[in-house]
């Protein structure tokens, strides 16, 4: 398999899981952070679900403004410049990304809704949803460090098809992670004139 089809896999694979329709009350009530479970990403309360068989997170340092990484990120309907593999995407809500935001999304020429749980400008993100049987919670956080923005997606997948393939299912997402924040960072930098793109 070439690095290029493994990429598409994926990410598409991680796709799939991120689209969601869960309110945002119920996710922040049933999602927190536990002592000693690891420190989880949290946006306005929403966090990944730490009771879930397969969570991965994927951290990268983008040497760019961070305007410039947050609207990549956001601008849903100018994906296809930079990640087509889970493209065609648009905002089916206008105006910016907000709770109860709704887009589609295309992983492997399926159809996808995402609903937006929470949100705070130059920040964070996250969406969740059940896709095929998985609930997915994800999550974007930025946090302006020295030398750029410390960008990091963190994610979780419950049900039935992940039980069933625990470590398929987990290989795949952190796939699926590390790629898309790569690309992420490829892309700021590139568009802001930096060329290592190295991740360090």
């Amino acid at each position: 398999m070439t690095s290029r089809h493994k990429l598409m896999q994926g990410m598409a694979v991680a796709a799939v899981a991120t689209a969601t329709t869960l309110s945002a009350p119920s996710v922040a009530a049933a999602h927190q952070a536990q002592p000693g479970a690891g420190t989880y990403q949290e946006c306005r309360g929403v966090t990944v679900d730490k009771n879930a068989p397969v969570v991965s997170r994927a951290s990268v340092l983008i040497k760019a403004p961070l305007t410039t990484v947050w609207k990549l990120h956001t601008d849903i309907d100018a994906w296809a410049t930079w990640i087509p593999e889970i493209t065609p995407a648009r905002k089916k809500t206008p105006g910016p990304l907000r709770p109860g935001s709704v887009f589609e999304w295309s992983p492997q020429n399926m159809k996808v809704t995402s609903t937006v749980a929470s949100v705070q400008r130059l920040r964070c993100t996250a969406w969740t949803a059940p896709v095929n049987g998985i609930d997915g919670v994800h999550l974007f956080t930025f946090k302006p460090v020295k030398g750029g923005v410390l960008a990091t997606t963190e994610e979780s997948w419950a049900g039935h098809p992940v039980e069933a393939d625990i470590p398929g299912n987990q290989a795949a997402l952190d796939a699926g992670l590390n790629d898309w924040v790569n690309r992420l960072k490829s892309t700021a930098e590139t568009r802001t004139g930096c060329t290592d793109h190295r991740g360090k």
